[in-house]
């Protein structure tokens, strides 16, 4: 084997270790060196308290239970995962990713839970003015038409951002979960 080879892949082997421990680690270092927008994520890598308020009826109020969420930079600092745990009557637990593809220049979103087999897909954009994120996807539906959804993420400081997710049945779009995060180690 060629000494030159060998020397080479000891360093890009140390390279990705190291890359990999500083994200694992919280150091958004990593996400820097490949691109604002995985950066730009890795700011809500923390721990985070949850208020979820949920309409289950549009002429009801909603219920609002509580619950907590780890954020980490994943995969070499270019997704950002959610694992989100909600203390209801029913226990709840979720895990999303929240990504940027430099190769369609959007941002995506994934989310599977204990609620549902399925996932959710959605793409989107990101509003430097307004500080939010906006994805638009599908959600599978038993027995029918698959249900839109529209995702907002809106990023009120470094400590406070807010989620609300939107499904559009009989063609009327109406807010069906509003997520409140608070972080926990500021």
């Amino acid at each position: 084997m060629n000494k030159r080879f060998v020397a080479a892949c000891v360093v890009a082997m140390a390279l990705a270790f190291t890359t990999g421990w500083a994200v694992a680690s919280g150091d958004a270092s990593a996400a820097t060196a490949i691109g604002p927008q995985y950066a730009q994520l890795a700011r809500l890598a923390g721990h985070w308290t949850v208020q979820q308020s949920m309409w289950t009826a549009a002429d009801a109020p909603p219920v609002i239970d509580r619950g907590s969420a780890t954020y980490a930079m994943v995969l070499g600092g270019r997704h950002l995962r959610q694992e989100l745990r909600i203390a209801s009557g029913k226990p709840f637990e979720g895990l999303g990713y929240i990504g940027y593809d430099d190769v369609t220049g959007k941002y995506y979103s994934s989310w599977m839970d204990t609620n549902f087999a399925g996932i959710i897909l959605a793409y989107g954009t990101y509003d430097p003015a307004s500080r939010t994120y906006q994805f638009v996807g599908e959600m599978g539906a038993k027995g029918g038409a698959p249900v839109p959804v529209r995702e907002l993420m809106r990023i009120a400081d470094n400590d406070h951002f807010v989620y609300e997710y939107y499904e559009t049945r009989g063609g009327k779009e109406a807010l069906a979960i509003r997520l409140q995060y608070t972080r926990l180690d500021g």
